[in-house]
């Protein structure tokens, strides 16, 4: 698999020089994320394409190559894939539609497709999808121009059925804070399946938070397998769970659905962390690029009353323990209270402290607190006064997180505008609910007692 996500050298058959061409906006997806390797065109028509030559058959080209990408009518991918095997090409993918998942007739065309695969040993991603993404060595395959100052590096991996919600994925990271590595659309998983991606990325260095979304399961055996098999946290989203959803899954992937509750059953035996939106999904993430958790006792800290409360119950629906915090602790805290009238107590109503330095602190002495697992901080500020501060005290969340080593599930209100510019501030998670975020450090609870735990008893 390797070869797949770190080829050498590409071809790309389908292109030409007309603006409206699908093919095109593959290669220049990999001249504007630099890739470094030789990119050949293959395209009837010929020509050239920002200085490339485009040859008008595959035989043409005498050279080796790693990796091809078709983007061409469905039925003239079998002669094309016959001629790739003869040249030695051994990965290939297939981004056009028009197969099981538009006909049930062209299930035959994919039967020849994968008989041709066996018989050239090469393995396929697809078809119908937009294909891998690795931002580690600029492959970016997809037939949708995509901005590289868009796309964030970072330590997730992400496998889909979907093209459409890969694409989602990416505009929702980009609005995060969400770092990705590789990317996947699997489409009809003619050949590879979600299972052969997760075995590479369990392997895969750079890759540390592993997300799947799936439409149908190819293997459940060897998915909890994998999944038990890692460390690494493997979050899944899996759709395709009703009547109506099937019917528009089917043409969409040519997937079929199974029985949501043993689904749901086999995925935490295993593990696997099921969320249910791409929304939770992306909380999943940014929960796991903070440190474990390693216990149920939590502090909870808000500049709000009101809020703290709210935080509370969350807190103890997911199965977190509030505990007390230790006199001296309060007895700090007391220092920086203005007026003298809030109470000390977890949750820590901040509302009598206005010196948001001190927050810093605050924080930082909770983190101290042997007792205490990690921190719910709630925290809402007024424009025009607290842009300053409310940036250092996320900086101070992130580094004091990884010194103590110790989650800060930083929860912020705001407008939009501050909103997004706080987000870019720092390298630093940052959620809007509380519920949000104690629902996914629930997540990172489980996978410590589930993974980690154990391996030091």
């Amino acid at each position: 698999m390797k070869k797949l996500f770190y080829p050498e050298s590409i071809m790309v058959v389908g292109v030409s020089n007309t603006p409206t061409n699908l093919g095109k906006n593959i290669v220049e997806n990999l001249e504007r994320f630099h890739f470094e390797g030789p990119i050949y065109l293959v395209g009837k028509q010929g020509g050239r394409l920002n200085g490339r030559k485009i040859y008008t058959r595959i035989e043409e080209i005498d050279a080796s190559i790693d990796l091809v990408v078709f983007l061409i009518p469905a039925f003239y991918i079998p002669e094309a894939l016959e001629l790739c095997g003869q040249k030695g090409i051994h990965y290939a993918v297939i981004e056009s539609g028009g197969f099981s998942e538009f006909a049930d007739e062209n299930k035959r065309l994919e039967s020849n497709i994968l008989a041709i695969a066996r018989k050239q040993r090469i393995r396929l991603v697809g078809p119908n999808c937009i294909s891998i993404i690795n931002l580690e060595n600029g492959l970016v395959l997809p037939f949708v121009p995509l901005d590289q100052k868009r796309i964030k590096s970072g330590p997730i991996s992400f496998v889909a059925q979907s093209g459409g919600v890969v694409n989602y994925s990416v505009r929702l990271s980009s609005c995060e804070n969400i770092g990705f590595t590789k990317l996947v659309s699997m489409g009809n998983k003619l050949d590879l399946n979600e299972n052969d991606y997760l075995e590479f990325l369990i392997s895969d260095p750079g890759t540390k938070i592993i997300g799947l979304y799936l439409e149908s399961v190819s293997n459940g055996r060897r998915l909890m397998d994998l999944a038990r098999s890692t460390r690494k946290p493997v979050i899944v989203l899996k759709s395709n769970t009703h009547t109506a959803s099937n019917q528009i899954a089917r043409f969409h992937t040519a997937a079929l659905a199974g029985d949501d509750k043993v689904t749901s059953s086999a995925l935490s035996q295993a593990g696997i962390h099921r969320v249910f939106t791409l929304q939770e999904l992306m909380n999943a993430f940014k929960i796991f690029n903070l440190p474990l958790i390693k216990g149920a006792n939590l502090a909870i800290m808000s500049r709000s009353g009101g809020g703290a409360v709210m935080a509370a119950d969350a807190a103890q629906r997911y199965g977190f323990r509030i505990i007390p915090f230790s006199k001296s602790f309060l007895k700090h805290v007391r220092q920086g209270a203005r007026a003298g009238v809030i109470r000390m107590t977890n949750p820590l109503d901040l509302g009598d402290v206005f010196d948001l330095d001190f927050y810093r602190d605050v924080l930082e002495r909770a983190l101290q607190e042997k007792k205490i697992d990690g921190v719910l901080f709630s925290h809402a500020y007024f424009l025009g006064v607290d842009e300053i501060a409310t940036k250092n005290l996320i900086l101070s969340a992130k580094e004091l997180s990884v010194r103590y080593e110790k989650p800060v599930a930083l929860c912020l209100i705001s407008d939009s505008y501050e909103w997004f510019k706080m987000k870019r501030s720092a390298d630093f998670p940052i959620f809007t609910e509380p519920d949000d975020a104690l629902e996914v450090l629930a997540f990172s609870l489980r996978h410590y007692r589930n993974k980690l735990d154990s391996d030091l008893h």
